[in-house]
């Protein structure tokens, strides 16, 4: 450990002595840059500025189409430079609450807002997709960027809402707080994994992922929100481990320092099957220093109607979800280089039971236990960042606290009730867990306009996890008794089914993550730049099992009532990233990409089994990935094209198994190749019309056979949740200049078969369907109100399904067609 962390001060040394020298050279003044720009098109002078600046600018292509600058010569800083280049034109800049500039005429500037409906797909998005603040069009990688306005103008409130209209991503709903989403094939079940999953999650860039067994996957109200990034490929150099696949980063608003603002939502909803749904959100902005200190509060309740019968309890719409929660964001600025940030998130979801269809039991949307499944979740994120001007560079430092918790249970009754000889009902499996941890991380980026752009930076992360599971039935500890006491000896029953409890698992998981990591790029002239990137990690695990009970007796050891055991597993390794990119003329860039990603080992929940054996551990597994990609504009900006095509190597992949007594256990066994093509089109051809749509192809196959136990999965055969086909559409028409400024828009997504998991005796495929939705919506001053429809043609699409020996399938689908309306109040 020591000689990582050597390396770790002698690697920052060494990227940094050239980057104070560059930083002396190029900038005399940091807040100035040597800007020369002729005079001509107003939209290529702001996009080129944009680009070597790294200042956001937001604009409609038609508002500047057209129109002619005089342009601009000099030392100034970026916001001096827009002025100039906007003079004589008749528009005018401002500056919202994120650094962004907003240019438009007079009286609309006076009227927007980063989160307004208008021009929602237009926008020059700054993310922090590489660790910096840069526009999303010129990062060398495929990104997706949503932003709050865009979320608001869709009626997107969950990752459902919005992740299914990302190219290259297929989101694997099924209970709220555990379902998944997998990017570009990179998966191995649309469930639950093992251990860390393909993809990760974060919040303002921390990390929301567990070292071991997932616990949970926040889904964060999408209100008020800031942006939503996906990142595609893995994003392992500056996000770290469970990346393999892509990365999801959703950015809260900030506060604003400089204006009261609030805003509050309502909406109700009915449906063609099922309860009826409703929410209630406020966002309260409110400086209490102007211009230095500000808070900003947002809570939401969200109560979603059910819609799958539970014959067996007699409890109609049974799956009720109740999302609430909310978060306190303050921003301090003590000086014009200084800003302090510290956020409080917590988010409650709660469903009543289990919202899954079982067809081979019961009918359409119903499903049979003899008691509720309930799974309820809570997320707590403290959050506290520095971001600190130093002249030649910008420190940042965040230091998070995270928790989460989790309950549920599950009718256990088809799976052991044979067992038991069918004398035990119900069999009810609750099981209690949490997960704490803190994440510590230091970076300095370099600032934009220079030849050489760099962002290095240490994390450290710690994260414990602990997991309770009680099998049992009323009457266990009698029938043990009763059973086994004349066989076994007096007392057997009550040792092996204490309280009625005949199977007790504890799992206790320390998860520790320690990385250098860095990006540089350097600009040979306006059309070449090449980027070098990686990162050092070190990972351990430390996992400690206890399992006892008649249950294990059963199953595993006729010897033993409990085991005990402790697995650990550790991991260095590098992962490298490089790119190049080729702007060869304003509108075109095209870039080449070849990064790694990678994820922890860890411990299995289960011991080993002596009838059926399995290995206590499983190893990281990682990807390559190498793409091409292009990004383009046409007919003076009014037009974007894009495209990336991609082939992904993944090696030593972990596996989640079974063995033939029903225990889940992770192995490493095999190789997939993962390749496709993403494209985009952006189009917007008069006023007020936006067009916009997406296609994947998608072949993601095992190259190499899975044979382990009862599994049996050939080469090439398609990796679980890799639909080959994606398609996204969404056309939407704004008449701003009229009274009560209405808009339609009518969106379609198409996603093809694919199957659910690796395993099934039968295959169980999900997909193969189309959702059509529409939204009419108008303005009177602050006060707009929305009439919606989601999923018009009643589709019963399954997005994801399960299946445990003994038991019947479980079959996920799309909510109802659902119809409401929404009223949002601005002030």
């Amino acid at each position: 450990m020591m000689s990582i962390r050597a390396v770790l001060v002698a690697t920052l040394c060494v990227v940094l002595c050239p980057a104070l020298a560059d930083s002396l050279v190029v900038r005399a003044d940091a807040a100035q840059q040597w800007i020369d720009i002729p005079a001509g098109d107003l939209g290529a002078a702001l996009e080129y500025l944009s680009t070597r600046s790294g200042t956001g600018l937001v604009y409609r292509p038609d508002q500047v189409k057209g129109i002619k600058t005089r342009g601009v010569h000099g030392a100034l800083s970026p916001e001096e430079a827009v002025k100039q280049l906007l003079e004589g034109t008749g528009l005018e800049v401002s500056t919202d609450s994120t650094g962004a500039m907003l240019i438009a005429a007079p009286q609309v500037i006076a009227h927007s807002s980063p989160s307004d409906d208008e021009g929602t797909l237009w926008d020059e998005i700054i993310v922090t997709a590489t660790k910096v603040n840069m526009p999303a069009r010129t990062i060398a990688g495929s990104v997706t960027v949503l932003p709050g306005s865009q979320l608001d103008a869709s009626g997107a409130q969950s990752f459902a809402d919005y992740l299914t209209r990302v190219p290259g991503v297929i989101f694997n709903a099924a209970v709220p707080g555990l379902s998944t989403a997998t990017i570009r094939g990179v998966s191995t079940t649309t469930a639950i994994d093992q251990g860390q999953g393909t993809t990760g999650y974060f919040i303002n860039d921390v990390p929301l992922t567990d070292p071991s067994f997932t616990m949970a996957i926040p889904d964060i109200d999408a209100f008020d929100v800031n942006n939503v990034s996906v990142l595609r490929g893995p994003q392992g150099t500056l996000f770290g481990s469970a990346s393999l696949g892509g990365a999801i980063n959703y950015v809260a608003a900030p506060p604003d320092v400089s204006k009261f603002e609030g805003r509050v939502q309502g909406t109700v909803a009915g449906a063609s099957v099922g309860a009826g749904s409703q929410s209630e959100k406020i966002m309260l902005n409110v400086p209490l220093v102007e211009d230095r200190l500000a808070v900003r509060g947002v809570f939401t309740y969200r109560d979603d109607g059910g819609y799958i019968d539970n014959i067996g309890t007699g409890v109609r719409n049974s799956n009720e979800t109740l999302v609430r929660g909310g978060r306190l964001e303050v921003l301090w600025v003590p000086t014009d280089g200084t800003q302090i940030d510290y956020l409080f998130l917590r988010q409650f979801e709660d469903t009543k039971d289990n919202g899954y269809q079982e067809p081979a039991i019961a009918g359409p949307l119903e499903k049979r236990t003899l008691i509720a499944e309930p799974l309820d979740f809570k997320t707590t994120i403290n959050n506290l960042r520095l971001d600190q001007d130093v002249g030649f560079a910008t420190l940042t430092a965040t230091a998070t606290y995270h928790q989460k918790a989790q309950f549920s249970d599950i009718d256990l009754t088809a799976a052991f009730g044979p067992l038991f000889g069918n004398q035990l009902s119900p069999i009810s499996g609750p099981q209690y867990a949490s997960s704490n941890g803190t994440t510590f991380e230091m970076r300095l980026a370099s600032k934009p306009g220079g030849r050489f752009d760099y962002v290095v930076g240490i994390m450290h992360d710690l994260t414990r996890e602990s997991f309770l599971d009680l099998f049992g039935a009323p009457g266990a500890e009698q029938y043990a008794t009763a059973t086994y006491d004349p066989i076994l000896g007096a007392g057997f029953g009550q040792r092996a089914a204490p309280g009625n409890v005949f199977y007790t698992s504890t799992l206790d998981v320390k998860g520790e993550e320690e990385a250098l990591f860095g990006e540089s790029s350097f600009h040979f002239n306006d059309q070449w730049k090449i980027t070098l990137g990686g990162r050092l990690f070190d990972t351990k695990v430390d996992g400690a099992t206890s399992t006892s009970g008649l249950l294990y007796y059963l199953l595993t050891d006729p010897s033993a009532l409990s085991f005990e055991f402790a697995s650990p597993e550790k991991a260095t390794g590098f992962t490298p990233k490089a790119s190049i990119t080729w702007n060869p003329a304003g509108n075109i860039m095209a870039y080449a990409l070849a990064s790694k990603g990678f994820r922890f080992g860890g411990p299995n929940i289960n011991p080993p089994d002596p009838k059926d054996p399995f290995p206590p551990t499983y190893a990281p597994d990682t990807v390559w990935n190498y793409e091409i990609g292009t990004r383009t504009d046409w007919l003076d900006r009014t037009l974007e094209l894009d495209a990336t095509v991609f082939y992904i190597d993944w090696r030593n992949i972990q596996v989640r198994l079974g063995t033939a007594s029903g225990l889940a256990y992770a192995t490493n066994f095999g190789k997939a190749t993962n390749y496709g093509l993403e494209s985009t089109v952006l189009w917007h051809p008069i006023g007020g019309l936006t067009m916009q749509g997406n296609v994947t192809y998608l072949d993601a196959t095992l190259s190499q056979a899975v044979q382990f136990g009862a599994t049996n999965e050939p080469a090439g055969a398609t990796l679980p949740g890799a639909s080959k086909w994606n398609l996204n559409a969404t056309v939407r028409y704004d008449w701003s200049s009229i009274p009560l400024r209405p808009a339609v828009q009518l969106s379609d997504r198409f996603i093809s078969a694919a199957p659910a998991d690796f395993g099934f005796v039968e295959p169980v495929t999900l997909g193969n369907y189309n959702l059509l939705d529409a939204r009419v919506s108008g303005r009177y001053d602050n006060l707009a109100a929305t009439v919606f429809v989601s999923n018009i043609a009643d589709k019963r699409g399954v997005t994801n399904a399960s299946y445990e020996s003994g038991t019947p399938f479980e079959q996920y689908v799309v909510r109802p067609r659902t119809y409401g309306l929404t009223l949002d109040y601005r002030f």
